[in-house]
């Protein structure tokens, strides 16, 4: 395994963040492209966002086999144990801060649309954590390894 820095592990997971929502963008727009005939711009748009995932699949290789100089441990990335215990963390957090605060500040620019969209957002993530959490103890139940708070991103050492 090979130390970086924090600034190189930051600017990594920026750089993931870029082009994981860059390739969002291109599918949905492949898929208006779709829906309006456009079907050579629709290929386009797809070939680049098949394009731009190989490119984040790349960012988490490289943090999969590198850790932090900070916390000394993997960013979140690894076996399918820390996958999962990384995404119920993250889905976790996503449920329990960040759509609640997003609901309420739509409610507050008076948004009820976007608010209700963001709750129902907020309700899957839970619906989420539970299948994540689920997976998880399943696995470790079945590898017969005890749950260690030190393998989840947040847990022990954070």
């Amino acid at each position: 395994m090979t130390h970086i820095s924090d600034t190189l592990a930051g600017d990594l997971r920026a750089a993931l963040a870029v082009e994981a929502a860059s390739a969002l963008r291109y599918t949905y727009f492949a898929q208006t492209a779709e829906i309006e005939g456009h079907a050579d711009v629709a290929r386009l748009f797809t070939e680049l966002a098949d394009s731009l995932v190989c490119a984040a699949h790349g960012h988490l290789d490289v943090l999969r086999d590198t850790d932090t100089e900070t916390t000394g441990h993997q960013d979140g990335v690894g076996d399918s144990r820390l996958n999962l215990a990384s995404s119920v963390v993250a889905a976790l957090h996503d449920a329990g801060e960040l759509y609640p605060r997003l609901t309420s500040a739509a409610l507050e620019e008076g948004h009820a649309d976007t608010a209700s969209w963001l709750s129902t957002l907020e309700a899957l993530k839970k619906q989420h954590t539970a299948r994540l959490k689920a997976a998880l103890d399943d696995l470790t139940r079945t590898s017969g390894e005890q749950p260690d708070a030190a393998h989840i991103p947040g847990g022990a050492d954070a």
